[in-house]
Parts: C-alpha cells; sequence; structure tokens
C-alpha cells in the first residue's frame, strides 16, 4: 500500500485547498483565489502523475498476496487464550 501514499495525501491536499477556495469565494477574498487555485492545480496534477506512476508496481503486489492466499489457503488466526489476569482483579464499586 505504501505505493498510493503521496497520491492519497495529495488528494487530502486537494480538497482542504478546494474548501479554502470556496471559502476564500463566500467571503470575497479575492486575493487568495489565485494561491488556493494554483495549488489545487499542482497537488492534482502531482497526485494524477504518481498514481500513474506506481499503479502497476500496486496492482503487482495485489496479484502476488491473492496468488499467496490463494496457494496457502486462507485461516483464520489461532484463538489465544490470553490466561488469568496478571494482577487480582478488584470487584469494588466505591468509585
Amino acid at each position: 500500500m505504501r505505493h498510493l501514499a503521496l497520491p492519497f495525501y495529495c488528494a487530502v491536499i486537494v480538497g482542504l485547498l478546494l474548501a479554502l477556495l470556496a471559502r476564500a469565494i463566500y467571503t470575497g477574498a479575492a486575493s487568495f483565489l489565485l494561491p488556493f487555485g494554483a495549488g489545487v492545480v499542482f497537488f492534482t496534477w502531482s497526485g494524477v502523475r504518481d498514481l500513474r506512476r506506481n499503479w502497476p508496481a500496486f496492482r503487482k503486489e495485489m496479484q502476488q498476496r491473492q496468488e499467496t492466499r490463494r496457494r496457502e489457503g486462507w485461516k483464520p488466526p489461532p484463538a489465544r487464550n490470553p490466561g488469568p489476569p496478571s494482577a487480582p482483579v478488584c470487584h469494588d464499586d466505591t468509585h
């Protein structure tokens, strides 16, 4: 999943910048429109570029995981009994 970390961060930043852009339009702060708009364009472009670059590696890793699961068969992890508590349990109700 590390392949898609940067595009995810870019999407979060674009969302925040769009919210700030909408707020700037609503309040009439025209001086912020250009920087927020430029940030939206830059981070959208950067996220899409990185997503297109890393998608094949991500897809390959997912196929390898799927083949491993298919080969080994899915088994739930064994249930572990934690054993007795390490300290006596206080049943006092006076708190």
